[in-house]
């Protein structure tokens, strides 16, 4: 069996996940690939457009030129909102046309769907990791109602995935339920066969480390309480920065806590001296020190599938403290965390200080081994090519 791998981007969320399955899936011995747009460093991935920086120009104003006619202005506000349409090729490409099966992971801004799925002839399986494989543009349902100024190219969108769709047959896999019972319900991907998919992890790249090693590495105090936040972008109100911001702020802190922030952060947004900011660590191994040097990570996303941030601070045995919303509360329970009801800083803020006043001691080893039978990366490969199996002969 051939199987190729479609990801936008080698990065990322979408496209650690992609490239862990195409590792689990290698590891069983099949021939698979992983294709991107955007070239990487990663030996292990292929970039068959190499740079193209000036095709990626010119297809962002082919993309333009179409929908001209429908206004459509870019916000930076607004985390996603992509285009069906490319000039990317791909359908065409000699790997994809040497598969057996085709897997789709985050491909905004990389198919074309008009031509792919019109000229496509292979088994297709989407591995959903947001909503926008069934939305217009949007890529998370809030933001619907945030940018309203994009409601008529949204629709000009939807109605071109309508199109390109109406005819395809393809299986839809979601590592969450909830994301997955999303798309059963929507009009562009419902009437397709669904699967529930986890994420697979490597047990070998994330690890526990002792505490105080890892508290060394970013000079945390070896005795004091640390919470961990991890933000890519401060701005991106779907995962809820602001929120921790504002319930930091109204926390009764004692000197004994330290908070640990990696990845981009103004300290001008919450001034303290408890605040330990450290920049982006740029592989999961560099994580994993970070989630062993903390007793707790907090995950204020107001929308999410299954975070890889939430599997890899298990996976180091540290609990999560999340809003109950997402894939996140089919995950995190009382043995590995906190779930919050309520979608507010104040809950969140209450939710912080009753773990400061009452602190609850968690098994970490207990907490991996969890993890780790739920999304070890060797079985969870296992898990898709049983299921690519059926495919393959449906």
């Amino acid at each position: 069996m051939k199987v190729v791998h479609i990801s936008t981007y080698p990065r990322g969320g979408a496209a650690n996940a992609a490239i862990r399955f195409h590792e689990g899936l290698l590891k069983l011995n099949i021939d698979s690939k992983v294709l991107c747009r955007d070239e990487g460093n990663e030996s292990n991935l292929i970039f068959p457009y190499g740079k193209s920086i000036h095709f990626r120009r010119v297809s962002t104003l082919y993309k333009n030129l179409r929908i001209l006619p429908h206004y459509y202005n870019e916000d930076d506000n607004c985390e996603g909102f992509s285009s069906p349409l490319s000039l990317y090729r791909l359908e065409n490409h000699p790997i994809v046309q040497e598969a057996d099966i085709v897997i789709l992971h985050w491909v905004a801004n990389f198919i074309d769907y008009p031509t792919f799925f019109k000229n496509i002839n292979k088994k297709v399986v989407w591995f959903l990791h947001d909503m926008n494989p069934f939305q217009g543009g949007f890529h998370y349902f809030e933001d619907h109602d945030r940018f309203k100024k994009f409601t008529k190219v949204d629709k000009v969108f939807y109605d071109l995935k309508k199109k390109a769709l109406s005819h395809t047959n393809l299986t839809v896999m979601a590592p969450s339920q909830w994301l997955l019972d999303l798309s059963k319900k929507s009009e562009l991907l419902g009437n397709q066969p669904h699967k529930l998919m986890r994420y697979g992890l490597s047990t070998d790249k994330v690890q526990i480390h002792q505490q105080k090693e890892a508290r060394s590495r970013f000079g945390l105090p070896e005795n004091n309480k640390v919470l961990l936040f991890v933000s890519e972008r401060i701005s991106n109100t779907r995962k809820g920065a602001t929120l921790l911001i504002d319930a930091l702020k109204i926390c009764n802190l004692p000197n004994d806590v330290s908070i640990l922030v990696v990845g981009d952060y103004d300290k001008d947004l919450f001034k303290s001296d408890k605040l330990k900011a450290v920049g982006r660590l740029n592989t999961v191994e560099e994580m994993s020190y970070a989630y062993s040097a903390s007793d707790l990570f907090i995950l204020p996303s107001r929308e999410d599938n299954l975070p890889n941030v939430m599997l890899e601070s298990l996976y180091c045995g540290t609990p999560v403290m999340s809003y109950r919303r997402g894939g996140m509360q089919e995950v995190i329970n009382d043995k590995n965390g906190y779930l919050i009801d309520e979608l507010s800083h104040q809950a969140l803020a209450s939710a912080i200080q009753n773990w400061l006043d009452y602190p609850k001691q968690f098994d970490r080893e207990k907490i991996r081994k969890e993890a780790v039978e739920l999304f070890e990366e060797k079985h969870q490969a296992n898990q898709l090519l049983k299921e690519l199996e059926k495919i393959m002969i449906a």
